[in-house]
């Protein structure tokens, strides 16, 4: 081998140790995404989760956030997931109820006591079937024990005051594409309007709509605050959120790399937990500081007589399963 020979394969080696560990060093990369700001619970929790892996795989894995419907509404990421064009979405199971029978249950008004009842629904033989169906699809959910709990309780954003469900009497209320609250803000009075996550601002804003569920927290990160002035809670419905995974890059993984997203999510879970209970101290706070928002908490009393009798109806309907909604229910 002559000198110049030597010099060419020395190069080339060298070439190829140095693409060798350039590709060693580029970590494993995730999408997940989000519909929320990114100040939101859901925002943060993502982050953290995001944090999580990349401190427990030493860099080696690396989980990218999209946040605020960037990737699309909620159906479209849940789309997306199950197809492997996006590796992760941060899952509300309600949203789930065109898909599964069990998630029909989710957002029926008043049938979960608290959000142990929920998450002991969620863990339980009941709503198993539903978990196969979701892997049958091409899903898996990283959290087992369901520890992501919103601790900002349900409530209404409108432009005017509610106190009582005869107060909605005719009033437009934004909802997602789930027949259960759809059917049960119909069955409370509200007229209800499906508007995507993303366009509730505006929806307010152009009077499209006048009023949506949700928590005084994601009312003030999403700043829908600033186009409805008043907010009363309902606590209707119990959330607890998990992160949804793509099955087939999911078992791609090794056995200690799967145990770091299992790991990660459950740490990631405080934080989550922890951010959405200062949506109902410190941003309603704000809320009213910032915003003038009146926040009202009515007696209880007439919304869960009313919800009582909605969902009486919803069963008989065949919206809500009507035995597997008894058998929720007498879940301890």
């Amino acid at each position: 081998m002559n000198r110049r020979t030597f010099i060419s394969s020395g190069a080339a080696l060298g070439t190829l140790l140095i693409s060798t560990q350039r590709a060693r060093a580029e970590p494993i990369k995730f999408k997940l995404g989000t519909v929320d700001a990114p100040t939101s619970h859901s925002g943060i929790g993502a982050e953290a989760f995001a944090k999580e892996v990349a401190t427990r795989s030493n860099g080696t894995m690396q989980v990218d956030v999209f946040h605020a419907g960037s990737l699309g509404g909620i159906p479209d990421q849940m789309k997306n997931v199950f197809a492997g064009a996006q590796d992760m979405h941060l899952q509300y199971p309600e949203f789930l109820s065109g898909l599964l029978v069990e998630a029909k249950l989710i957002s029926a008004p008043y049938l979960f006591r608290d959000h142990q009842h929920l998450q002991s629904y969620y863990k339980s033989a009941l709503f198993k079937p539903g978990l196969d169906k979701l892997t049958a699809l091409g899903s898996i959910n990283l959290d087992p024990d369901w520890t992501w709990w919103i601790k900002d309780p349900r409530g209404l954003i409108a432009t005017r005051a509610v106190l009582t469900p005869a107060d909605l009497t005719g009033m437009k209320v934004r909802l997602w594409e789930d027949k259960t609250a759809i059917e049960t803000w119909r069955g409370l009075g509200g007229n209800p309007v499906v508007i995507p996550r993303p366009q509730v601002y505006l929806a307010l804003k152009q009077g499209l709509i006048e009023a949506g569920p949700e928590t005084i927290g994601i009312a003030y990160d999403q700043k829908d605050d600033e186009v409805a002035k008043y907010w009363t809670r309902t606590d209707e419905y119990f959330q607890i959120v998990n992160i949804m995974m793509n099955e087939r890059r999911y078992r791609a993984l090794d056995a200690a790399q799967q145990a770091i997203l299992h790991e990660s999510v459950l740490a990631a879970g405080v934080t989550f937990s922890a951010a959405s209970e200062h949506g109902f101290t410190e941003k309603r706070e704000l809320a009213r500081q910032q915003e003038q928002v009146t926040a009202i908490e009515p007696a209880p009393g007439p919304w869960r007589d009313k919800g009582k009798t909605v969902l009486a109806n919803l069963s008989q309907a065949g919206v809500v399963p009507k035995e597997l909604a008894e058998k929720a229910a007498a879940l301890s």
